[in-house]
């Protein structure tokens, strides 16, 4: 994940030394936006951004976020000011309260909870690459161990209390250096590199190991990453990317968690993808033959599609009315911007 980040940073700057600035009176704009989450009532977004002025002779600042909040037509709301950033690790971490007003992250190697409205900022653990969040901001899944660690410590602390409580921990021989998912029953699910690629391994509060856990239940060759993974906590559907093998890295599998049934959604490699509440549409962004991206939406009933747009970068967000679509755009090459349109289904 750092070596990604470093040359996407790379890739920004890039045309502003060479092409941009002559006399280091011209000034540059530079943003990048890696993460984007709608509050639960639909009435703003949450995100992580860098921005800065840039000219010829200013120096180029290390790769640090901040949390932002946006508003509902993707423009800029306000962007919260911590000391330490968000840097690139596991995943970009940000899991926000369903009021919009508390924040818990990971920022520089801790775990913080950060209060919006008053701008507290508490470090609740240190050394702790955070995974999941339980939406009710309860639990906090993460490890100790370093990311090239092959056999890792998971934790799990309860945050109503303070000092926050280890609930319970054990070890994951493979732990993905990835973000997790939150399932119901206090259960969350995580990567779990093999030899085919990475599987889902379920756990739950209540999971210990001697040291290593028995996952509660296994789903075979999937993998969880940057939202790249949609559930549904009515149906205890999981829709996931498919990496078993070459002929189906990056498909869109439907996997109940009650009936352990799976079906193929989409039979092609896919970027990012949402999926609506009532799981009869996916959004997604995929490439095709000609490296072009397609940014689309299917009727999994009927397979009517829609084409969306050709600008997306990275995540699409379908707001919780579903009548919006936020996805992080690329203006040009020095600067991403969210951008919120009307969503109707094909």
């Amino acid at each position: 994940m750092k070596i990604r980040k470093f040359i996407l940073f790379t890739i920004l700057i890039f045309p502003i030394l060479n092409n941009g600035c002559d006399s280091g009176t011209q000034t540059t704009q530079v943003q990048d936006i890696v993460e984007l989450k709608w509050q639960n009532d639909g009435s703003a977004l949450f995100g992580f951004i860098q921005s800065y002025s840039l000219t010829a002779t200013s120096a180029i600042p290390g790769i640090g976020y901040s949390i932002a909040k946006f508003n509902t037509d993707g423009s800029l709301a306000q962007t919260y000011s911590t000391d330490p950033k968000s840097r690139p690790d596991f995943s970009n971490s940000l899991f926000i309260s369903s009021d919009g007003s508390t924040a818990v992250t990971q920022l520089e190697n801790d775990l913080y909870r950060y209060n919006m409205k008053t701008g507290a900022l508490e470090k609740l653990q240190t050394l702790f690459h955070l995974i999941v969040v339980s939406p009710d901001m309860h639990y906090a899944v993460g490890s100790p161990s370093p990311a090239n660690q092959p056999q890792k410590t998971v934790n799990v602390y309860d945050l109503t209390v303070s000092p926050i409580r280890l609930a319970t921990h054990f070890d994951v021989p493979g732990l993905a250096n990835a973000t997790g998912v939150w399932l119901t029953n206090n259960r969350f699910g995580l990567s779990v590199n093999d030899s085919v690629g990475e599987h889902i391994s379920i756990f739950d509060i209540n999971s210990v190991g001697s040291p290593i856990a028995i996952p509660i239940n296994v789903i075979s060759g999937v993998q969880l990453r940057f939202h790249n993974f949609v559930f549904d906590s009515v149906t205890n559907d999981l829709f996931v990317r498919d990496i078993a093998g070459k002929s189906t890295d990056y498909f869109i599998d439907k996997f109940n968690l009650t009936t352990n049934s799976r079906v193929n959604i989409l039979n092609f490699k896919v970027n990012n993808f949402d999926v609506t509440k009532d799981e009869k549409v996916i959004i997604y962004s995929a490439d095709d033959t000609n490296h072009t991206v397609l940014f689309k939406s299917r009727n999994l009933i009927t397979l009517n599609e829609n084409s969306i747009a050709s600008d997306i970068r990275l995540i699409i967000s379908l707001s919780p009315t579903e009548d919006k679509l936020a996805y992080i755009r690329e203006r040009d090459l020095n600067f991403t911007e969210v951008k919120v349109i009307p969503f109707s289904r094909p």
